[in-house]
């Protein structure tokens, strides 16, 4: 595999994946232990109630390159990746979440493209949620094509690898789940071209998604009109 990767960041957003964390932290190590690149792992703990940290904590005394970082309390997901994307120290900047619901270890799919982009994303071959997930993220997909115009085939994929100078480039301010439709519609407005990667999905089989609770709905409704009416 050819690389034009010398170093990354790799960072995860977490909130109560006691259960999955430790195996996403372990095959990120598995993967890119290998390549002999310069890397770093950022675990960006969003005030998770569970054991997330302690787990972390535990694998960091033997794993050098595990960073923890902490909110003190859940601030969402957008919070998250500014927090991360600040965090990263690394020429390339690659996040995924925390729950498994994607194999990090695919991040080799992404790696080869490096030479010709500077953002690849992944696109989920099939996506293994529960119907109403499907059905709310296919509607919520044709709302930011038709407000925003069209971008990636699946804009909520959060399998990403960019370079960090084209990240720092722009300023994400939703603070909710919207916050990747917004990265997206800013960096493509800045000409940035995507490649998109067939990568797998997998079924949640621990917790549930915290997008769906009625605070978190009407953060992403509330982020979504103050983007469009303010674009």
């Amino acid at each position: 595999m050819s690389l034009m990767v010398n170093e990354i960041s790799v960072f995860i957003p977490a909130y109560n994946d006691e259960k999955t964390i430790g195996r996403v932290i372990l095959d990120a190590i598995y993967v890119l232990h290998p390549l002999r690149i310069d890397y770093e792992i950022i675990i960006v703990d969003d005030g998770s109630r569970d054991t997330t940290a302690e787990i972390i904590r535990g694998l960091a005394k033997t794993y050098k390159m595990i960073k923890l970082i902490q909110h003190g309390n859940n601030r969402d997901y957008g919070a998250a990746l500014r927090t991360g994307f600040k965090a990263a120290t690394k020429e390339w900047v690659f996040y995924t979440d925390g729950d498994g619901q994607y194999d990090i270890k695919e991040i080799t799919k992404l790696l080869p493209y490096t030479e010709d982009f500077i953002f690849i994303n992944g696109c989920i071959i099939k996506r293994k949620d529960p119907a109403y997930r499907i059905i709310f993220g296919k509607a919520y997909q044709f709302l930011i094509d038709t407000c925003f115009g069209k971008t990636l085939v699946y804009t909520n994929c959060d399998f990403r690898l960019i370079k960090k100078e084209t990240i720092d480039r722009i300023t994400i301010n939703s603070n909710s789940g919207f916050a990747p439709a917004e990265m997206i519609v800013k960096l493509t407005r800045n000409g940035v071209k995507a490649k998109e990667v067939l990568i797998s999905h997998f079924p949640r089989q621990y917790g549930h998604s915290q997008f769906f609770n009625v605070r978190k709905i009407f953060g992403l409704i509330s982020d979504f009109l103050k983007f469009l009416i303010y674009k």
